[in-house]
């Protein structure tokens, strides 16, 4: 950034060639002192520089091509998604109309597969029916961004956290959301990054810009009851961009920004691992499966590598396997908990869908440095390059089953994630956006199903309720809203200001005629043509 200069008319008085050097030389060291910190604010974020350009449309982006579905029909993963979500492998498209009334009378009469009663996937047939398609309401403003949001594994409890360095927590178990907790967090500098529930529910566990994880008991809050787990970092700045406990709940994951991914054993209470990933920041870290044995982390240049616990060598680390296919950075990565597929979120304006038995070639590492837009444009604050939207080929070596696109990352580290098993049969990828929407995608067709307009910011972070067609949704105009499904006769009720326009991709009919004043019809005319038909 080039220092900024102001010129002004000055009139020289005779006092002026008699005054102090000392004193001058005090006022450049004091501006240049400004200077460094105006651009330690800029770098951190917590100053934005606006240009004309800043203030885009906050409409979706135009994706000129359909969506490539001939290595997702060919994987494994759309007959199973297709088997949950209540289309079996002899059925047709997973897009096919069906008729709960006729489902009714079959389980009526006795005739399916277990007697008559709804199987699983039947419920998430019907379930599917009533995605969220409309804003009821925000549940809280917390009066600074808003940076994530977790449910329990159970669905009883919702955590959120913010900048306002205050960690609330809302009772999940009904609709209404109630806060029944909140803590002012310690050690927070700029703001809480990321935040985990332990698997029982019991913990938490969040980062910040701080060498150390802090964990914290859910029922007993209390600042005096935040601990320190001090990860040991070599590097004097350093934040921690995301944590992730283990399924076994004994172990946390953390990724930084020297580039690191980090280990912390629970029972031991010490630092385990620290393993250098890449020379750039660690977005994201997870673990695949039950067993908490395999996980995986993202980076800053767009590289995702498998890690396996059983046979790492801190000392000389070399991950499993690594997949190549983004053009940028990684944003978010989330498992589908089955051992083999992940799905990663990516600053180049894509979703990609990963079989983790298929990786990417030994030396696609080296071979794409070249092509990745890392250090090209600054995310933050700048127009996303163009050519994200509608790439003309892949990265070589890319391995990737499946591409969405349709959605913006912009400003912050937005989460895409599976929906939930239990309602769904994971039949969607859901995800914030730049542009103040929350966007579901059908995992199973490429197509949004759902643009909803909820936010006047960037939606980070997303949560679907584990049991209910529920999403809330975190962003930094200081909300967190509930996203429900409305039916079409309610669609015009909306009690939220932001969701005037929502966008369904089946639906033909645009909102505005829905709103549109009946046609009035003349009595005299009416008459005039039945007389006319009559004489006919």
């Amino acid at each position: 950034m080039s220092d900024i200069e102001f010129e002004e008319d000055v009139d020289i008085q005779e006092d002026d060639l008699f005054e102090d050097p000392q004193e001058d030389a005090d006022e450049a060291l004091s501006e240049n002192h400004l200077v460094s910190i105006l651009r330690q604010l800029i770098s951190s974020g917590e100053i934005q520089i606006l240009n004309n350009e800043h203030f885009y449309s906050m409409s979706l982006p135009v994706i000129k091509r359909r969506p490539n579905l001939d290595q997702l029909k060919k994987s494994a993963i759309y007959q199973s998604i297709k088997q949950a979500s209540g289309y079996g492998a002899d059925a047709g498209s997973p897009t096919t109309q069906f008729n709960v009334l006729g489902m009714l009378a079959q389980r009526q009469s006795g005739f399916g597969p277990k007697g008559g009663s709804f199987v699983q996937s039947d419920k998430c047939k019907i379930s599917n029916l009533f995605v969220p398609n409309r804003t009821e309401r925000s549940i809280v403003n917390c009066n600074s961004k808003v940076f994530c949001g977790r449910f329990s594994r159970d669905g009883s409890q919702f955590i959120s956290a913010s900048q306002d360095s205050r960690i609330r927590v809302f009772d999940a178990s009904n609709s209404q959301y109630p806060m029944i907790r909140q803590i002012e967090a310690k050690n927070v500098s700029w703001s809480i990054l990321d935040i985990d529930f332990s698997p029982d529910g019991e913990h938490f566990v969040y980062s910040t810009w701080a060498d150390a994880l802090f964990v914290s008991r859910m029922y007993n809050m209390a600042s005096d009851d935040i601990h320190c787990l001090f990860l040991r970092p070599e590097r004097q700045k350093f934040g921690v961009f995301t944590v992730a406990y283990s399924n076994c709940g004994k172990q946390i994951l953390a990724g930084a920004n020297d580039g690191c991914l980090y280990a912390y054993d629970l029972v031991g209470n010490r630092r385990v691992l620290m393993v250098p990933v890449a020379e750039h920041d660690v977005n994201a870290v997870g673990f695949l499966d039950e067993t908490s044995n395999i996980f995986f982390s993202g980076t800053d240049n767009g590289i995702i590598k498998v890690w396996d616990r059983r046979c790492l060598n801190e000392d000389s680390p070399e991950p499993a396997g690594v997949l190549v296919g983004h053009y940028d950075g990684i944003t978010y990565i989330d498992s589908r908990n089955d051992g083999r597929y992940i799905i990663s979120n990516s600053k180049d304006q894509s979703i990609k869908l990963w079989d983790l038995r298929v990786f990417s070639p030994a030396d696609a590492e080296n071979k794409v440095k070249d092509h990745l837009s890392y250090g090209n444009w600054d995310y933050r604050w700048d127009e996303v390059p163009k050519r994200f939207y509608n790439p003309t080929k892949s990265l070589e070596g890319d391995t990737s089953v499946m591409t969405y696109r349709g959605h913006r990352v912009q400003k912050s580290l937005i989460r895409a994630k599976f929906s939930p098993a239990a309602t769904t049969g994971q039949r969607y990828i859901y995800t914030g956006c730049g542009t103040g929407r929350l966007i579901i995608y059908d995992t199973l067709t490429g197509k949004i199903v759902q643009a909803i307009e909820s936010h006047r910011d960037t939606v980070r972070d997303v949560a679907w309720h584990p049991h209910r067609p529920e999403v809330l949704t975190c962003s930094w105009d200081f909300n967190v809203n509930l996203q429900t499904f409305q039916c079409a006769e309610n669609a015009k009720k909306k009690t939220c200001p932001y969701a005037s326009r929502t966008r369904r991709i089946e639906d033909t009919d645009d909102d505005s005629e829905d709103e549109s004043p009946p046609l009035r019809r003349s009595r005299r005319i009416a008459e005039l043509r039945r007389a006319q038909s009559n004489y006919d």
